[in-house]
């Protein structure tokens, strides 16, 4: 299953871009009014600079940890399944509820002799995805520093906004991608069968009823394209900002 769409958190994308975009713009304002650092952003900007160093020591450990384990904790695709009782299985006490329908997709499991290529691909989106909050917390770092020390709108912040947006939007799609990809390839490594031979069991028409079934479940996501384009939005800003200052700064 081919699924092109993924819209939902777009909305939360474009709010959080706007409200941090006014956030930033009130407290430079207020800053440049006091001509002393705003507590927030000093506390925004310590904050920021763990949160990249962390994701930066992340991607490196999911690195390491994918590629010397035996068996990667992946996510495998499977058809909806959802395990039934062996017949003449009855519980008499216990449960409340039952499963009238559906079942899970998507299994996390540890998955002993998968192929090189799927580790491989695996290994790199699981990277992307610790990479891309480091880049956002980088830029946020970068931009409080230059706040605090009087240039709110400095070209290497312009320069970094959009890096950023290029890493969000290229780094978010491969990502979703490439562990989408190495999934599927787990799925049929794991539970494609070409023969199967059986015993027969008493009460039992299909022995394969308990067993999940490979399926193909790859998501191209529009949410990092729809961030990048936001985060670009946002360097024109800074640009213009840019602009402006200079010219005050030419006037003085």
């Amino acid at each position: 299953m081919l699924v092109l769409w993924n819209i939902g958190p777009i909305l939360v994308i474009a709010v959080v871009i706007v409200v941090a975009a006014t956030v930033f713009g009130v407290a430079a304002a207020r800053a440049r009014r006091r001509g002393e650092p705003s507590p927030v952003v000093s506390v925004a900007l310590t904050l920021s600079a763990l949160w990249a160093a962390f994701g930066l020591l992340g991607a490196a450990i999911s690195v390491v940890q994918n590629l010397a384990a035996d068996a990667p904790r992946m996510s495998v695709p499977v058809v909806r399944f959802w395990p039934d009782l062996l017949p003449g299985v009855t519980i008499d006490t216990g449960p409340t509820a039952e499963v009238v329908g559906g079942g899970f997709m998507v299994a996390e499991v540890d998955v002993a002799g998968v192929s090189p290529l799927a580790r491989g691909l695996w290994t790199t989106g699981q990277a992307l995805w610790s990479l891309i909050p480091a880049a956002i917390a980088a830029l946020i770092a970068v931009a409080c520093f230059q706040l605090l020390a009087g240039r709110t709108f400095d070209r290497i912040i312009v320069r970094m906004t959009m890096a950023t947006a290029v890493i969000v939007a290229a780094g978010g799609t491969a990502a979703q991608l490439l562990s989408d990809i190495a999934g599927t390839m787990a799925s049929q490594e794991l539970f494609a069968r070409e023969s199967a031979r059986w015993t027969e069991i008493a009460g039992v028409d299909d022995p394969f009823a308990w067993w999940p079934e490979a399926t193909l479940n790859i998501t191209l996501p529009f949410w990092p394209i729809a961030a990048g384009l936001g985060l670009a939005a946002l360097a024109a800003v800074f640009r213009y900002g840019s602009r402006l200052q200079r010219d005050t700064e030419g006037l003085v």
